[in-house]
């Protein structure tokens, strides 16, 4: 946060961010004409949290498809990071997922 602060306040680009506490972490809404910002924010390698922490009250074997909020979460956050995420990462992901969560995952992705 205190990165895209720092640079919200950069007569050079424009930034404007919004944060908000939601699915186990925290999201950002983020516009940018910074390549700076772009680029530091790559180089953190942030992630979602794990489906199972972001939806805690979730049964991943008795829930076949997406909605709501889980499907808001699934597209916009979860699946862009699944898409760039290498085979070891994903990998230690399913390593870390109950039986349930793994076949929910190989289902939806």
């Amino acid at each position: 946060m205190s990165l895209l602060a720092a640079h919200a306040n950069d007569i050079n680009s424009f930034t404007r961010y919004s944060e908000r506490r939601e699915f186990g972490g925290h999201v950002v809404e983020l516009a940018t004409d910074s390549v700076a910002v772009i680029q530091a924010l790559d180089a953190m390698r942030l992630r979602p949290p794990a489906p199972w922490l972001a939806f805690p009250d979730i049964d991943a074997g008795g829930t076949g498809s997406l909605q709501g909020s889980l499907d808001y979460w699934w597209n916009w956050l979860w699946m862009p990071y699944w898409n760039s995420a290498t085979p070891d990462e994903r990998e230690q992901w399913l390593a870390l997922a109950s039986d349930d969560w793994r076949e929910f995952i190989e289902l939806h992705v």
